[in-house]
This record gives structure tokens, C-alpha cells and sequence, in this order.
């Protein structure tokens, strides 16, 4: 008698098991619905960022006439580590007076995300949002790393979760077409 009741406890354990680490994939990856207003083809919200003392801000208006690649990470966050030497790369090569490659660090102490771009040499202009209450509240964001490409104009082209190669040369292209108007090779990113 005690087999079959081991047998149906391991398989209920199983059951169990799967169920929840189902749930908490899907929870983990979920991206929430975008904040109110944030929809591709419409401006991009005025954002005021500031740096890592608290000290200087700057709004991402102060951007307009340059294609915008603005990128939301953390210090936590395997991929967005990850990624960021190949935006810093982005940002060497691209024309500064057309595209601006910006940071947006949501980590809970500035010290460390400022020690960490210090440490890999990362030099695109990064800001610093405690806590991440401007990238959940404003932006729905729910996973990371997000960017936003934003047009020369403030529109809103495309949001891309997830971490990308993004000095690949094809991805180079795509925001120089982006640049130029043509906007609808980001849908495949």
C-alpha cells in the first residue's frame, strides 16, 4: 500500500512542481501593458532624467532632431549587463548630431550602476531612475532590459524587451533607415 501512495505523492509533487514554475515564468516574463499613451506612433512622454547625485537633470526633449536609442537597465539584470558593451559601441560609431544612445540605470543605488559603467568603460550619456519608479510607472515596464527607439520628432517607433546586439551591423542599418523615415524595418527587431 505504501508504493502506490508514494508513486501518486511523487506524481502530485511533480504536477505541483510544474505548475508553479510555469506560473513563475510566465510572471517573470509577462510585459505588462504599455502606461497610458505609450504606443508606437505616438510621442514619447517628456521624461525628466537625472544623474546618478540627483543633481542635473535633463528632459528627453532635449534630444528632438536626433534619433534616440534609449535603453533601461540594471546592474541586476544578466542580459542588460550584458548588452550594454555593444550599445557603448553603438554609441562610438553612430553620428552624434543624428542618434543619441542614453542609459537609464532603475538600480536602487546609484554608486553601484555609476561604479559599473565606470568599470566597463561605458560613456553614453546614463541617467539614473531610483528604483525603477519612472520605467514601471511611466513607462510599463515589467521586464528588463526595454528600449525605446524614439525619432527625431519625439514619436515613439518601436519597443524592444530584451537584450540585442546592438553594433550589429544589420541593427546599424535598420536605425539609419529609421533615421532617414523609414521606420518599418524596426518591426523585425
Amino acid at each position: 500500500m505504501s508504493a502506490p501512495l508514494r508513486q501518486c505523492s511523487s506524481e502530485g509533487s511533480f504536477t505541483f512542481l510544474f505548475y508553479l514554475c510555469s506560473l513563475l515564468f510566465l510572471t517573470a516574463c509577462h510585459q505588462g501593458p504599455p502606461a497610458d499613451g505609450l504606443t508606437e506612433g505616438r510621442l514619447f512622454p517628456a521624461l525628466t532624467l537625472s544623474d546618478f547625485k540627483g543633481q542635473t537633470t535633463v528632459s528627453t526633449d532635449s534630444y528632438r532632431g536626433r534619433l534616440v536609442v534609449l535603453n533601461v537597465w540594471a546592474t541586476w539584470c544578466p542580459p542588460c549587463r550584458k548588452e550594454l558593451p555593444s550599445l557603448e559601441r553603438l554609441h562610438q560609431s553612430l553620428d552624434a548630431g543624428r542618434f543619441a544612445v542614453v542609459g537609464m540605470s532603475i538600480d536602487n543605488d546609484a554608486d553601484i550602476a555609476q561604479e559599473y559603467l565606470l568599470e566597463h568603460a561605458i560613456t553614453f550619456p546614463s541617467y539614473f531612475d531610483a528604483g525603477g519608479g519612472t520605467a514601471r510607472g511611466v513607462l510599463g515596464i515589467r521586464a528588463y532590459p526595454d528600449t525605446f527607439i524614439i525619432s527625431p520628432t519625439g514619436v515613439l517607433l518601436r519597443k524592444i524587451t530584451g537584450e540585442r546586439e546592438w553594433d550589429d551591423p544589420r541593427v546599424v542599418a535598420t536605425l539609419e533607415a529609421a533615421f532617414a523615415g523609414d521606420a518599418s524595418a524596426l518591426r523585425g527587431m
